[in-house]
């Protein structure tokens, strides 16, 4: 009788891929730009607006440079924190034109001591 000969060994699985550096992903800044964005709407507006830009961008550069994969939400929270930057400055300034104007017209006392 003849023998079959063995299996020969399966070959070992490829490693997996990682991030240029070798280690996991840095996907804070993109994230918490996003999420800042979205509250800025909420509360703080203005401080929202100007820290999802900042890290929005820090994320971004991230993504650019490998060392984060999320960079569609960091140029999301850097979106959502130029618009509601743009809609500070809006608002902030019609305040000032209303409260002028309710001054002007006689609507407001201003008085100083």
């Amino acid at each position: 009788m003849s023998e079959t000969p063995p299996m020969p060994p399966t070959p070992p699985m490829p490693p997996a891929p990682q991030t240029p550096g070798g280690g996991q992903p840095q996907n804070g800044l993109g994230t918490a730009a996003l999420v800042l964005g979205i509250i800025q709407f909420f509360c703080f507006p203005l401080l929202g607006s100007i820290l999802a830009i900042i890290l929005g961008r820090m994320g971004m550069k991230r993504a650019e440079q490998g060392l984060a994969t999320n960079a569609g939400a960091a140029k999301a929270g850097f979106i959502l924190g130029i618009i509601g930057l743009v809609l500070s400055v809006i608002f902030f300034i019609l305040w000032i034109v209303m409260f002028a104007n309710a001054a002007k017209n006689g609507d407001v006392t201003i008085t100083t001591n």
